[in-house]
């Protein structure tokens, strides 16, 4: 999941990033960091079973699938009281190292910083109310408790 996140991040940073370049001028190197980001994300994204869980189970891509699942536990990690955010960090490797990365994506704080990551991957926003019922799911087949459930319920889908 480590990799995933940074994945994540990396795409939806450089993205944003070469969105003002003068992709003219530096086509070669442009198409180079698209790549590489590009097969770091096919490789993470087909070794995570919840990213595997969202491609199968939405009609996505696995690049896809890891940044919006990277989005939304950014944001989870950033709202959910410490014995929550504990809980989870134990359910998913490598949820730990969001306090690292969310410095790269400037920080998940809200619902809308959701949206906009979904944005710069392709995905409509409304989705988010696809992904979270499957995370939630993912979680709760994994021994989550009801605690943390609600709590992730209530911050991804707040008006449920």
């Amino acid at each position: 999941m480590k990799k995933t996140l940074i994945c994540s991040l990396i795409m939806l940073t450089s993205s944003s990033a070469l969105a003002f370049g003068d992709l003219g001028k530096d086509s070669q190197l442009t198409k180079g960091l698209t790549d590489m980001v590009s097969d770091s994300m096919s490789s993470t994204a087909s070794s995570s079973p919840l990213t595997a869980l969202l491609s199968d189970q939405l009609p996505i891509s696995g690049e896809q699938a890891t940044a919006g699942a990277g989005a939304l536990l950014s944001l989870a990690g950033n709202q959910l009281p410490a014995e929550y955010s504990n809980e989870l960090t134990s359910m998913i490797p490598g949820m730990s190292q969001l306090s690292g990365a969310q410095d790269l994506l400037g920080g998940i704080e809200n619902l809308d910083a959701v949206k906009s990551a979904f944005n710069q991957v392709g995905l409509d926003p409304s989705m988010i109310s696809q992904f979270a019922p499957l995370i939630l799911q993912y979680l709760g087949d994994g021994g989550a408790s009801e605690g943390l459930l609600s709590s992730l319920s209530n911050i991804w889908l707040p008006n449920s």
